[in-house]
């Protein structure tokens, strides 16, 4: 993800403590709510009017690619033609908001929601949001071996805990830059990889990870960059709350149906072509008061980062299982945990099927 933020602040949720969150979360469902066997089930053709107009979808840090979709599919007024008004907002602990009901719909890393899941979060996996993820990293200038690092401070992800650590300690080491080799301190500067970048550029840290909009002022400041890969994994996914679900499949489904519109509309003509709308786009962002001048002038395919976006919202058992895999989490059922009969149907809707993330030549 990028961290190009807005100009303005924008509302927290406040976060719940772990045992908290499961002490209230693991109470058996009313019976007389629960979906029918073998899932949630649609008629044939089009879905009924949505139930639940007003949606809010909760994100974990307020930044361009994280309100991309969003942004874009309320513009273009694709959420108003499915009888829906959606609110963004930022959250501290994404399942908690769900869970709770401050939010309806919400977005964290793949790995973060299925551990979720595991411990008992009243909320269910809907959707992917990004199929791929960018595994680019800079180091010091003057670094340029792994046995440089040694003795260091090194940034693998914004806050302890965030399972995609694992991954890209993994994608280092596929690279040669294996940091289990050396002693080096991880530290965790914060979700926003500005404040990685600025730690890195004051000398605090000699590696972070890094996203398109941080490369200008990492080659500005001579940043040696020695990874930049690009893997088809499930970098995020859309989870929902269990009853809100349960009362509200069609305005799921249409939630779902145009912000895949909106993905498609940015990706166009696909993933890793210069993109077709990314004036549009950008005016959108402008609109909504992001500060798009940096991008403004970028004439590449990842300026809307729609080389990490699939426009089915692909997710499937296969990206389940890499990010167990990838991941080092203990293993959980797909078949058990997960319903995806809202997004096969909102694909279906729109002639589209659930193709996993094509090969695409990176950076």
């Amino acid at each position: 993800m990028s961290t190009l933020s807005r100009k303005w602040g924008v509302a927290v949720v406040a976060g719940v403590s772990a045992a908290a969150l499961l002490a209230g979360c693991t109470a058996p469902a009313d019976p007389g709510t629960e979906e029918p066997a073998g899932g949630v089930t649609f008629p044939e053709g089009e879905i009924g009017p949505a139930e639940d107009a007003d949606i809010t979808v909760a994100i974990p840090f307020p930044d361009i690619t994280m309100y991309s979709m969003y942004e874009v599919a309320t513009a273009k007024g694709w959420y108003e033609e499915e009888g829906l008004t959606v609110e963004v907002i930022t959250a501290d602990n994404v399942a908690a908001a769900v869970s709770s009901g401050s939010a309806d719909i919400g977005v964290d890393s793949a790995g973060t929601v299925i551990e979720a899941i595991r411990g008992g979060v009243e909320a269910e996996l809907l959707s992917g949001h990004y199929c791929r993820q960018n595994f680019d990293f800079a180091v010091q200038p003057d670094i340029t071996s792994v046995e440089q690092l040694d003795g260091t401070a090194v940034v693998l992800a914004g806050q302890a805990g965030d399972p995609a650590e694992f991954q890209r300690a993994l994608a280092l080491k596929e690279a040669g830059w294996d940091l289990s080799t050396v002693n080096v301190e991880i530290v965790y500067p914060g979700p926003d990889s500005a404040t990685w970048r600025e730690f890195f550029v004051n000398d605090r840290v000699s590696l972070i990870p890094f996203y398109g909009d941080d490369r200008p002022a990492l080659e500005e400041y001579g940043a040696n960059i020695v990874v930049e890969s690009l893997q088809n994994w499930a970098n995020d996914f859309h989870m929902a709350g269990s009853a809100w679900l349960q009362e509200n499949p069609n305005s799921a489904v249409r939630f779902l149906r145009a912000t895949m519109k909106a993905v498609d509309f940015m990706v166009a003509p696909s993933a890793g072509e210069v993109p077709t709308n990314k004036d549009e786009v950008l005016d959108i962002f402008e609109a909504a008061d992001f500060d798009v001048a940096d991008l403004r002038v970028q004439d590449n395919p990842w300026v809307l980062d729609g080389h990490l976006a699939c426009p089915n919202l692909y997710v499937d058992e296969e990206a389940w299982q890499i990010t167990i895999d990838t991941q080092s989490l203990q293993p959980l059922d797909f078949d058990e945990n997960v319903d995806l009969g809202y997004l096969l149907k909102a694909q279906e809707l729109l002639g589209i099927d659930n193709e996993g993330p094509s090969e695409i030549a990176y950076p």
